[in-house]
């Protein structure tokens, strides 16, 4: 039923929900992994997201 009702009241998708799940590329995995690395998301106290530039560790 939960399912049923994501259909029409879950978040925005293209495509079908139920279908199978697109494979990442190796770029894209690598591209993820660089923004993690260099980004934190934050929420301000506003309650807005945004993502901040990790300061870069120096030696």
């Amino acid at each position: 039923m939960t399912e049923w009702w994501l259909t029409y009241l879950g978040p925005a998708q293209v495509g079908n929900i139920r279908g199978p799940r697109k494979q990442l590329t190796p770029d894209e995995v690598a591209r993820d992994s660089e923004l993690q690395a260099d980004f934190e998301r934050v929420v301000d106290a506003s309650g807005r997201t945004f993502l901040v530039e990790r300061p870069a560790t120096g030696s």
